[in-house]
């Protein structure tokens, strides 16, 4: 994205890589054994959060199947994991969806998701023609940017993401302001 938008140039994203592959090259044979037995512990729990993930995503599909209309309710998510899930996690004390867009349709509905998704497209709508009309680009693409490195990682996450998604409409709803009033005293009639 940054690289479409110019904000990063081609050659400094391959110089940025090249630092990476030579920093990683160096350090794995230091690292060896340890970085050996990491790597094995992490692929077990990734191996385990894959499995509950997909119990949550199955969950909440059959929560949104079963109340289309109005969801389960803020919040209810937690309450209605169990038999969504056929106790499939019986010590989970609070389970969360990993997947902010599942987990917003399950508990307020598909009308809630639908503005919940209209509210993201507006954003970037907005966002969009923010950049188009600032002087400063740099710091609209970088929120772009977010925006979209957060959309992406709700697929997989959801309460980690719920502050930032919500920061980041609030800096364009800003960004939009500031513009709109800095176009609107411009094109104002000056007392005499």
């Amino acid at each position: 994205w940054l690289v479409a938008r110019r904000a990063v140039t081609p050659r400094a994203l391959l110089a940025g890589a090249a630092a990476l592959v030579l920093l990683v090259g160096a350090a794995a044979p230091a690292a060896g054994p340890a970085l050996d037995r990491a790597f094995q512990e992490k692929t077990h729990i990734a191996g385990t959060n894959v499995d509950t993930r997909e119990l949550r995503w199955q969950a909440a599909a059959r929560l949104v199947a079963e109340h289309p209309v109005l969801g389960v309710g803020p919040g209810g998510f937690r309450a209605g994991y169990p038999a969504a899930s056929h106790n499939a996690e019986v010590d989970e004390q609070s389970p969360v969806a990993h997947n902010t867009y599942l987990e917003v349709a399950a508990e307020l509905g598909l009308p809630g998701f639908a503005l919940f998704a209209a509210l993201l497209a507006l954003t970037a709508v907005t966002a969009e023609r923010v950049l188009r009309a600032t002087t400063d680009p740099a710091s609209v693409v970088a929120v772009q940017a977010s925006l979209i490195a957060v959309a992406v990682a709700s697929a997989f996450l959801s309460q980690q993401y719920y502050l930032p998604l919500w920061s980041l409409v609030a800096v364009v709803a800003a960004a939009d302001l500031r513009l709109r009033r800095t176009s609107y005293l411009a094109c104002a009639p000056r007392d005499q």
